[in-house]
């Protein structure tokens, strides 16, 4: 018998950029346990199906994935154990001796197509169609063999599908990113001064200055907030905010200032303390998968 595989689960097929963020994350030591959306990537890792999931969360054009937040939030268990950031290039891709002129229809991802809305706005042409998944809609580009009908995905999808790439790069920004977080069952232990990030879901009060009594203790103690992000929680008109600060793993003022701004906000969920990505340490800490 062998060795149980590590499996990581995503949202989407095989050849999204999903999986691609597996492979950078992991170095090709991981398999990729495909999802219908979020809240499968979260039930599979749950359940035992997969050992760890991987969710984006952001996107430099876009900005903050709602669905992801809000598959996170609707599961109180999970744990973000890690972070890497993807560079991403849509490329529009059609069948074997289709011609970018002779396309009419182009499916996609909703936030793929978002990323790329200058290029359609340019080509009014085309009939955008929005579906589930990038990778998916390769697969299905390909197995049609249409001529006019193509799909904005990645050049890796293009040479796991056998598909030509059409029109490359048409994202609206060269630098456009993608940052994914990465899901476990519980927390791992990170050496003390890794560069570190912490993810909070907090509420508060309604009324004047509750949250920024929530969040003064960050500024009091010199924490760097680097991202604060609003979802609703499922109320009328009632927020909850994802919070995301920097530090070194293992500093004493972190957890004073989590026990002061728990003090001062109605809830708070610490969703997980995680080493930062950096690109130069790819594959270098072998916690990661463990």
């Amino acid at each position: 018998m062998g060795e149980t595989p590590f499996r990581v689960a995503f949202q989407g097929e095989l050849g999204a950029f999903s999986e691609e963020a597996i492979q950078q994350f992991w170095v090709g030591g991981a398999d990729s346990l495909p999802c219908r959306d979020f809240s499968d990537v979260i039930r599979a890792v749950q359940s035992g199906a997969a050992q760890r999931g991987l969710i984006p969360i952001e996107n430099t054009i876009v900005g903050g994935i709602a669905a992801a937040h809000d598959a996170i939030t609707a599961a109180p268990a999970v744990h973000a154990t890690g972070e890497t950031v993807v560079n991403v290039h849509h490329c529009v891709l059609g069948p074997p001796g289709a011609t970018f002129d002779g396309v009419k229809m182009v499916l996609s991802h909703p936030v793929a197509l978002a990323q790329c809305g200058k290029f359609f706005a340019s080509q009014p042409r085309l009939e955008v169609h929005p579906v589930y998944d990038t990778g998916g809609a390769a697969h299905d580009v390909a197995n049609v063999g249409d001529p006019e009908i193509a799909v904005v995905a990645s050049r890796n999808a293009a040479l796991r599908y056998k598909l030509s790439v059409l029109a490359p790069d048409i994202e609206d920004r060269a630098d456009n990113q993608t940052r994914f977080l990465v899901i476990a069952n519980a927390p791992e232990v990170v050496p003390t001064g890794t560069p570190a990030r912490t993810t909070a879901i907090i509420t508060h009060e309604d009324r004047p200055g509750s949250l920024l009594r929530v969040l003064e203790p960050l500024a009091r103690h010199g924490m760097d907030i680097r991202r604060l992000e609003s979802r609703p929680t499922g109320n009328p008109w009632s927020y909850l905010f994802f919070l995301e600060f920097d530090h070194a793993f293992g500093e004493p003022v972190v957890r004073v200032v989590l026990e002061e701004m728990a003090a001062a906000a109605s809830s708070l969920r610490l969703l997980g303390t995680y080493p930062r990505w950096n690109p130069g340490r790819r594959g270098s800490v072998g916690w990661h998968a463990t």
